[in-house]
């Protein structure tokens, strides 16, 4: 009887928490705007419904992009990039990307590869002889980005003025010891992996650059990708502002409707997963953090990327594209980017970190829901995705994250799901 009393409790609770405040709260009017090519009309009507039916938050904003054969097909936006202030959403809006800053970080090193800087069956002790320490000498560039090093928290949390001293921070990973025997599993490095990533491309780079100068010298400034790890403070008013964190809960209780995070949740209550010691890196993992530009502008290739939607969408969208551009530019060899999916393993396993089935390669995380696609969600429900068969790469973020954060954000697959509809007809013609 006192289960069933708790349980009504929180169900009581839950609706107080989710519905009361709306009774109080003035709709705004929706603003959508952007453009799309001919077949893909229908994309930005779904885009628009979102809005109009509370899929997207009334107050929340969003960007949408699609490149397609290596020409941007789509480019939509709406809502507000600040919820507090309802300041509109712009085409220049960037937004913080979280975890999807990872596939940028990925791609880093796959340009690294294709040059023959690095190569992904080395050790990381062969371009970076300290990382050999505490038992790590067999961990190979391809174990590191698949999350099978065991790096996945270091012992002790990391400051601020760690995070902006390369060398300091350099010294400390290198102590770290595994968490588990290398090779032997997959747990999702949530806030190392970018740092390792940085400190191995340090080495592997003739210049010796971090991972977001590489990026804004190869990447962003080379190919115009309006994307940035490590964030200039001249920009700073661009960037979508999340709402503040005790906005944050009215949505807590939405993602209990989904399977994936109550499978999430359970594999943390009954200890399965590292997934709160992961957050022993406290200077990245307190969300009023996010907000602060000062600390947007320190380099943190795990969580900190921010961009536009079209950005990332035109990065996947090369990959997609056999690795060139619409004007026939050289991004990366087609060779290596069909490895990004021919190398994974057929079948996904149980994360430690997570608790869900993943499978990830050489940095990317693998989907086949249908379409075999490689890329990188993020918290709160960004996306960017690539899928080299139908040369698609596309990118949704947001200034209202969800809980959705496992791939079953409404949102995204909406979209996601309009885009290959539009896609396919034009291919059956």
């Amino acid at each position: 009887m006192a289960f069933m009393k708790n349980a009504l409790l929180v169900c009581i609770t839950a609706v107080l928490v989710v519905y009361v405040p709306s009774l109080w709260t003035k709709t705004p009017p929706t603003l959508t705007a952007g453009t799309v090519q001919p077949g893909f009309e229908p994309v930005l009507k779904v885009f628009r419904e979102n809005f109009a039916k509370g899929v997207e938050s009334p107050t929340g904003g969003s960007a949408f992009s699609v490149y397609y054969k290596g020409a941007k097909v789509i480019d939509l936006w709406g809502g507000y990039a600040d919820t507090e202030a309802l300041r509109p959403w712009r085409e220049d809006t960037m937004a913080i990307v979280y975890s999807s800053t990872k596939g940028m970080a990925a791609t880093c090193i796959a340009l690294l590869a294709d040059r023959g800087h690095i190569d992904y069956d080395k050790t990381v002790a062969s371009y970076w002889p300290e990382f050999a320490l505490n038992g790590k000498e067999n961990i190979t560039v391809r174990m590191l980005l698949n999350h099978e090093g065991g790096l996945s928290y270091t012992d002790g949390p990391i400051s601020f003025e760690q995070l902006a001293d390369q060398d300091v921070l350099g010294q400390l990973l290198a102590k770290e010891a595994p968490k588990w025997e290398p090779g032997s599993a997959h747990g999702y490095h949530g806030m190392t992996f970018g740092l390792y990533v940085s400190q191995l491309l340090r080495r592997a780079d003739p210049k010796h650059r971090t991972l977001g100068q590489f990026f804004k010298e190869e990447i962003a400034q080379t190919f115009d990708v309006d994307f940035h790890i490590g964030l200039p403070l001249e920009v700073y008013h661009r960037v979508a502002r999340p709402p503040a964190v005790t906005a944050l809960w009215q949505t807590l209780f939405k993602g209990l409707t989904s399977p994936l995070n109550r499978q999430v949740m359970w594999a943390m209550a009954t200890g399965k997963t590292d997934f709160l010691k992961v957050l022993n890196i406290e200077s990245m993992t307190q969300a009023e953090h996010f907000l602060n530009p000062e600390v947007l502008a320190l380099e943190q290739p795990s969580a900190s990327g921010i961009g536009t939607a079209r950005a990332i969408a035109k990065v996947y969208g090369m990959m997609a594209n056999g690795g060139t551009t619409r004007d026939g530019r050289k991004f990366l060899s087609d060779g290596l980017i069909k490895k990004f999916i021919g190398e994974a393993e057929k079948v996904a396993t149980m994360d430690r970190t997570i608790g869900l089935k993943m499978l990830f390669n050489l940095g990317f995380m693998i989907t086949d829901e249908g379409e075999q696609q490689f890329g990188h969600p993020g918290s709160g429900g960004a996306q960017g995705r690539a899928d080299p068969k139908w040369r698609i790469g596309m990118a949704y973020i947001t200034s209202y994250p969800t809980p959705f954060s496992m791939g079953d954000d409404e949102r995204f697959l909406t979209l996601e799901k309009a885009t290959y509809e539009c896609v396919k007809k034009l291919e059956a013609k």
